[in-house]
């Protein structure tokens, strides 16, 4: 294998006729492309100059190289600008996994807004409280509450977003309302839970002292945005990630109890396919869904 600055090294010192000159041209030292040319000439296994302390002559086989070489780097640097103009084109499609609740409530929105000004663009939205598999499913982005384990996708910081203990306004004058997670139990829980064979946990924390309560939810369901739904419509006392409730609580659809205990806290996270280089369509959403959460954050701050 061949370094594409070494190729490009010995046409110069050919061009040029000086290992000098072409070192200064190329931002090297002398030394340093004198090895580079030694380098090059053990892996051909060929000598490509005939040196002598004025001039440098190029063998018959240095001419056969320079030339293949040329044509090499050409075929190289168009296929590179290629590739950069693909790059650099904002349409296409892009797959993007939302949980559930905040896909229909609060991104769903965003994405309009930004499809309005990049009409060339098209997006697909997959909208599911599990887990997506990126390569599998043919998605570019994904939206993921809690600590990640490690993994060969990028990730991106977006929001804090802990738990908190919600009820309508009708449940809590129908039912009254909890002043400790130990009256929970006295009350009809809805609980989420992606996995019916996982015990039903809601974490609280107080004056720096853990407390996991085990609930008996009085409905369960996989769907976030359902959960959602039956808190608003008052059939019981939920426990939801402040960003889907916000704006919730902000209007006085939900109530929020036991403020003097703090849930889990779960951080917002973007991952995406590992790349150094993603493409700019992909930046760009990267960056939208990033500002977005950050506006959020300020016209919506945790209690």
């Amino acid at each position: 294998m061949y370094h594409l600055n070494d190729l490009k090294l010995v046409i110069r010192i050919a061009d040029l006729n000086s290992i000098s000159a072409a070192s200064r041209e190329l931002n090297l030292t002398p030394a340093a492309a004198s090895a580079a040319l030694k380098r090059l000439e053990q892996r051909l296994n060929c000598q490509i100059f005939i040196r002598s302390t004025r001039n440098m002559q190029l063998t018959e086989e240095g001419k056969l190289f320079i030339e293949s070489s040329k044509d090499a780097i050409q075929i190289l640097e168009i296929a590179s600008n290629t590739l950069n103009n693909n790059n650099d084109q904002v349409s296409g499609d892009i797959g993007l996994s939302v949980p559930s609740d905040l896909g229909r409530n609060t991104v769903s929105h965003w994405l309009e807004e930004f499809l309005s000004a990049t009409p060339a663009v098209t997006m697909t939205l997959h909208l599911s409280d599990h887990n997506s598999d990126l390569i599998e499913q043919n998605l570019q982005i994904a939206l993921r509450y809690g600590h990640l384990a490690d993994s060969p996708l990028k990730r991106r910081y977006l929001a804090s977003s802990p738990r908190y203990v919600v009820a309508s306004p009708d449940y809590i004058k129908q039912h009254g309302q909890p002043n400790s997670p130990a009256e929970l139990q006295q009350h009809r829980l809805l609980n989420w839970n992606l996995d019916k064979n996982k015990q039903h946990i809601w974490k609280f924390q107080k004056d720096n002292q853990a407390l996991d309560l085990n609930i008996e939810p009085a409905k369960t369901t996989n769907d976030g945005a359902l959960l959602r739904e039956w808190a608003i419509a008052g059939h019981g006392i939920a426990y939801k990630n402040w960003i889907d409730i916000a704006k919730d609580v902000e209007q006085g659809r939900l109530i929020i109890l036991l403020k003097d205990y703090r849930g889990e806290d779960l951080p917002l996270q973007l991952v995406y396919l590992q790349t150094e280089y993603p493409r700019k369509k992909l930046r760009i959403v990267i960056d939208f869904l990033q500002q977005k959460f950050n506006q959020f954050s300020q016209q919506y701050p945790c209690p």
